[in-house]
């Protein structure tokens, strides 16, 4: 058997045993596809293939706290574990898994228009906004060694904060804040995260800031601001209109502004697809990228894919 489901198996095993009450524990996964062409490709390209399956196993200890925890395999041999502990003062999360931290977990485009990112801009942009609270992979941090707090509402808000464990020496542990919310009808969320210092640079801050409307006859708006000391800052404005009839799909378009310090001229670009969903967990999207970089050439590309969850 595989060390990794061992060791999981070991470690689900070991949560059950915490208590006699009545548990439950159930599967699921997706199945995720992309396929793009255009000005960024050869040819006809796979972008990407992935299938991940989970296993959530929640409890209510002899105490009346309850517990929840996930166990996530990727195909590529990755594999999270995370246990929360959940009272009327709120969760405290353990694990490799915690979509990041506080700020990743929220940080999604208000109105989303691609599959293969919840905060993706348009092929040939440059990277995406990277927030700095998801510590994997960080030099002199362990992706491993996560804490995050999420209260319970607090007049309808929900605060979360989290600290990323720096492991090496010169290297502050990472610290990030959420909160989000309603007001007058309208969702906000907003976050920040202080990197810390390190042995070549001073700490980096980053943060976001999205506005989603209330439904206008169908239609949804949304606003996100993103701004990354350690990389490029980006606002964007999409909007999601109701299901198209007789084709049952949404058309979702979004525009960005990429604010790239030192350079001569600010990058803008922008991402229209249609998606359906054909029940059972089913979905397909179709889209559109464009990028103007500078005073390039616009760079076009398209995308097909797919999600089937279970």
């Amino acid at each position: 058997m595989n060390n990794k489901i061992l060791s999981a198996t070991t470690a689900l095993a070991s949560i059950m045993a915490l208590s006699s009450a009545q548990a439950d524990i159930t599967v699921g996964g997706t199945f995720n596809g992309l396929w793009g062409s255009g000005d960024s490709y050869a040819s006809q390209e796979r972008i990407s293939i992935t299938e991940s399956a989970y296993v959530t196993y929640t409890d209510t200890l002899d105490n009346g706290m309850g517990i929840e925890g996930v166990m996530a395999y990727e195909s590529g041999g990755g594999g999270d574990f995370d246990i929360s502990f959940i009272s009327d003062m709120g969760t405290v999360s353990f694990g490799n898994g915690l979509s990041g931290g506080p700020v990743d977990s929220m940080d999604s485009h208000p109105v989303k228009s691609s599959f293969a990112s919840s905060r993706k801009l348009p092929q040939g942009l440059s990277a995406d906004y990277e927030d700095g609270d998801g510590v994997t992979g960080a030099a002199g941090f362990d992706d491993s060694n996560q804490i995050v707090y999420t209260s319970p509402k607090i007049n309808g808000f929900t605060v979360k904060a989290g600290i990323g464990f720096g492991t090496t020496a010169g290297y502050d542990d990472i610290m990030a804040y959420s909160i989000s919310g309603k007001i007058a009808g309208f969702s906000v969320k907003g976050g920040i995260v202080d990197e810390g210092n390190t042995d070549s640079r001073t700490g980096d801050e980053n943060y976001m800031i999205g506005i989603k409307a209330p439904k206008l006859a169908g239609y949804t708006i949304g606003y996100g601001l993103y701004d990354s000391d350690s990389g490029d800052s980006y606002t964007v404005v999409g909007v999601k209109t109701p299901k198209i009839p007789g084709l049952g799909a949404t058309f979702q378009y979004e525009y960005f502004d990429v604010d790239n310090p030192g350079a001569t001229a600010d990058d803008d670009g922008s991402i229209a697809s249609l998606q359906k969903s054909f029940g059972g967990g089913v979905k397909a999207s179709i889209e559109y990228h464009v990028a103007s970089v500078g005073s390039n050439a616009d760079v076009e590309n398209f995308f097909i894919g797919y999600k089937i969850g279970f």
